[in-house]
């Protein structure tokens, strides 16, 4: 051994010799081994850096522990719910009463009509009506429950003009009634029609004359602001007057001095209607030539002069109409016989005045018409060459309660139509007047049914002129008050 050792030339070292390789069972136990090791020292090195952290450091972690996780904020109760629901309800969603009941009048009076058809009619009138009852009732807890909310509604440059929609809503109502029930019950039902049609006048009047003076004394109105919405208030005495033909053609048989008086004021309220009417649209022309087309949110207000173009010719000849017929059926009209004159020579001179009144009528409603076909037609051209920018118009996200203001001013057109077609015994404006009905009944299911989507997320619920109470809106009375301290609404949160 020492021999070769000594045998290893200078300048090189020598290697350990070689080790023979270990059996499986050997190796796998060195493995183990090497593993534990290469363990417990891991761990005593943690245990030693952990035992390095100064006292200091530790009570500081103790004392500031880490935040804990976000936590999404509670679900609202039902309570809650409605009670941003009506925070944010303004006199707007009455719109929904009017296209609800322009539809249900559509498709009881079409012209090629079917049984079934007025079945459907009358169920969409009791829809209608609960409706009605429910947005009362939401608008009663509104102006009650918080403070100034209703100043603040009738001061807004917008969203007063709203107010129109509540008697034009309810108008729906009564002429569905004249139509329905008073055929099937008589004479009560034809005094309850009446009844409601004078709740409708006084309303009506009251929006029409008191919406004018808030524009003139307590609002700010420029050319870049008028918008069609201004025909709102004045189209509620329109459609009033309207609807005085209708409830006096069903209160003849019964009462005929009762439907002439009828008649009489609502000749009154249709000039208080229709002549400022022509004046908003022709404002409305010089706004919409010199500064362009309403945005895209407002788009569907371009729809509205066809309101009072519609109900003002429905309304003018319904009602030449009607005295007709109280001349020629119930000998009650107006004479302009000279005193003394036979009775015969009276009731030929009341008819010769009816005929002139109906054909008068006939003649002024044709030229209404023709003015609403017009705006009918350049609305519709508006939509068309604004969709290619915006081809998101109709989709969801973007619905509002706005797109409500396409189905009224149609649908009244197209009553017009139809009483068009009676009266002229025209084959045309027949089968214009059931296309047109169709389409107020189609684009009725598309508002009715994003309506419902919209109100069971809440975001439907908008009121623009809350933004004038800063964030929070008075309460008179909440529910867990404590102590006399008066809470606040977040009104930024009743419109999320």
């Amino acid at each position: 051994m020492s021999d070769l050792g000594a045998s290893v030339p200078p300048g090189m070292t020598s290697s350990p010799p070689a080790q023979p390789p270990l059996p499986p069972l050997a190796r796998s136990l060195s493995e183990a081994i090497g593993v534990e090791a290469v363990s417990s020292s891991s761990q005593r090195s943690y245990s030693t850096s952990t035992s390095t952290i100064a006292p200091s450091q530790t009570k500081s972690l103790a004392s500031n522990p880490p935040p804990p996780p976000p936590t999404q904020p509670p679900r609202p109760t039902l309570l809650e719910r409605l009670d941003k629901a009506c925070l944010n309800l303004p006199p707007s969603f009455f719109s929904i009463n009017m296209g609800t009941g322009i539809t249900s009048i559509l498709l009881y009076n079409l012209p090629y009509n079917a049984r079934w058809l007025q079945i459907i009619g009358t169920i969409i009138f009791v829809l209608n009506v609960v409706i009605f009852v429910l947005l009362a009732l939401g608008n009663i807890v509104r102006y009650v429950r918080f403070k100034g909310v209703f100043t603040a509604v009738s001061s807004h440059t917008l969203a007063g003009m709203f107010w129109g929609c509540l008697p034009m809503g309810l108008v729906t109502i009564v002429n569905m009634v004249a139509f329905v029930c008073v055929p099937a019950w008589g004479y009560r039902w034809a005094l309850l029609a009446l009844g409601l049609w004078w709740i409708d006048v006084v309303l009506s009047i009251l929006v029409n004359f008191g919406m004018i003076f808030m524009m003139f004394t307590r609002q700010k109105h420029t050319a870049e602001t008028m918008t069609a919405a201004w025909l709102l208030p004045i189209v509620s005495s329109v459609v009033a007057a309207a609807s005085g033909g209708v409830v006096s053609s069903a209160l003849a048989p019964f009462d005929p001095v009762l439907a002439r008086s009828t008649v009489i004021v609502s000749y009154i309220v249709w000039g208080t209607g229709v002549p400022l009417a022509m004046f908003i649209i022709t404002l409305w022309i010089y706004r919409t030539a010199t500064i362009g087309v309403p945005p895209t949110g407002a788009l569907p207000s371009v729809f509205l002069p066809l309101g009072p173009c519609g109900q003002g010719s429905f309304g003018i000849m319904l009602l030449g109409k009607v005295v007709r017929e109280l001349a020629y059926s119930h000998g009650v009209g107006f004479s302009i016989a000279p005193a003394g004159a036979t009775s015969a020579a009276v009731t030929a001179s009341m008819q010769n005045v009816a005929d002139s009144v109906y054909a008068g009528g006939l003649v002024a409603g044709l030229i209404l018409w023709g003015l609403g076909f017009c705006w009918y037609i350049l609305a519709f051209a508006m939509i068309i060459d604004h969709l290619p920018s915006r081809r998101d118009f109709f989709h969801h996200s973007r619905f509002s309660i706005g797109l409500w203001a396409i189905t009224f001013p149609i649908g009244v057109f197209a009553t017009a139509t139809t009483t068009l077609a009676t009266e002229l015994n025209s084959p045309a404006f027949k089968v214009l007047g059931t296309i047109l009905s169709v389409q107020v009944a189609m684009h009725w299911l598309y508002v009715s049914v994003m309506t419902l989507w919209k109100c069971f997320d809440g975001t439907i619920f908008v009121a623009p002129e809350l933004a004038s109470f800063g964030g929070h809106v008075p309460v008179r009375w909440a529910r867990h008050e404590t102590g006399d301290e008066e809470k606040a609404q977040p009104a930024s949160r009743a419109q999320a």
